[in-house]
């Protein structure tokens, strides 16, 4: 065979015709293998084959779990399902190219269920997690079901060890505690404890919100600069109003209105106009508190938030 005038020796692929052959020593300058792919494939191809690439075209992005990433850190505490963090390269015919992370859609749900007899609130998932439960047959399903390869979540994995201590011990189920009681081998072991530990925390948080709302009075009160208002003086003769001290009566009476006092939160500091001067202010200038350690707006690490106040 003669190729431009000159012998050319031929490699044949086995199995193939001879129009299948390349020439040896120079690059096969005919369709490159995958269209959508960069790389070699798209190196030597001519200006004609060119034109049908976008100049910044990229490539079908692969979910990391396709291709064994190992999951992150956020997907362990949520059920992300097949989504994660990727990243993919968006390269140019130039020869530049940037690195683009892509994070994954996610959602905060409440689930009922029954096997875990509670809902479980503000579960982080996505998209993909809830399709997944569809196919399924419901969260329960899902969770029982799906192989430890599929699921790729810490948290759904200690819900399943939840639901089957719970199969086993159908007593601790009927108790209708949190889930995550019983998320640690320890609390399973000994779920009459673990019940004890968390009613005991239950009612030592209950004190502290107490304490912490004590301050707050049901009752509007002034501050010591505003405790005398201006006011008339009774006419000379006039039948003069006693205070009605209804809380005197039994001791029972005032301990149970002194607990009241105690444990309520006032409207007025909930609902408190803070543009108001004297008004209640929890938060950075926020009225009524808002996000912890964010702003509404971009500031400066050094911005002085004291001088947004009207006092």
């Amino acid at each position: 065979l003669k190729l431009a005038g000159r012998p050319r020796s031929i490699i044949a692929h086995p199995g193939l015709g001879p129009s299948s052959a390349a020439p040896r020593g120079r690059p096969r300058l005919s369709m490159p293998k995958n269209l959508s792919l960069f790389g070699a494939y798209l190196q030597n191809v001519g200006a004609k084959l060119r034109k049908g690439f976008k100049r910044q075209q990229i490539t079908r992005i692969i979910p990391p779990k396709a291709y064994g990433r190992t999951p992150s850190a956020s997907s362990q505490m949520a059920l992300f399902h097949d989504d994660d963090f990727n990243n993919y390269t968006n390269k140019k015919w130039s020869g530049r190219w940037n690195r683009r992370k892509l994070t994954a859609t996610s959602f905060r749900k409440d689930f009922e269920s029954d096997a875990l007899n509670s809902t479980i609130y503000n579960l982080k998932v996505t998209g993909s997690a809830l399709y997944a439960m569809d196919d399924a047959g419901g969260f329960d399903d899902y969770i029982l079901r799906t192989s430890p390869e599929e699921l790729r979540s810490a948290t759904g994995e200690k819900m399943r060890e939840v639901m089957y201590f719970y199969m086993k011990n159908p007593e601790a189920k009927s108790w209708a505690l949190p889930w995550k009681v019983f998320l640690r081998k320890r609390a399973r072991a000994d779920p009459a404890y673990a019940r004890y530990v968390h009613e005991a925390k239950k009612e030592a948080s209950g004190r502290g919100m107490a304490a912490q709302h004590a301050k707050f009075s049901p009752y509007y009160l002034p501050t010591q600069a505003l405790m005398h208002p201006a006011r008339q003086e009774f006419v000379e003769g006039s039948i003069q109003p006693k205070l009605n001290l209804w809380w005197r009566e039994g001791k029972a009476l005032e301990g149970a209105f002194r607990r009241r006092l105690g444990e309520a939160k006032s409207f007025e500091r909930a609902h408190a106009d803070h543009r108001e001067p004297h008004s209640f202010r929890y938060g950075q200038t926020m009225g009524g508190g808002g996000r912890q350690n964010t702003t509404p707006r971009l500031r400066s690490k050094v911005h002085h938030f004291r001088m947004l106040r009207p006092y």
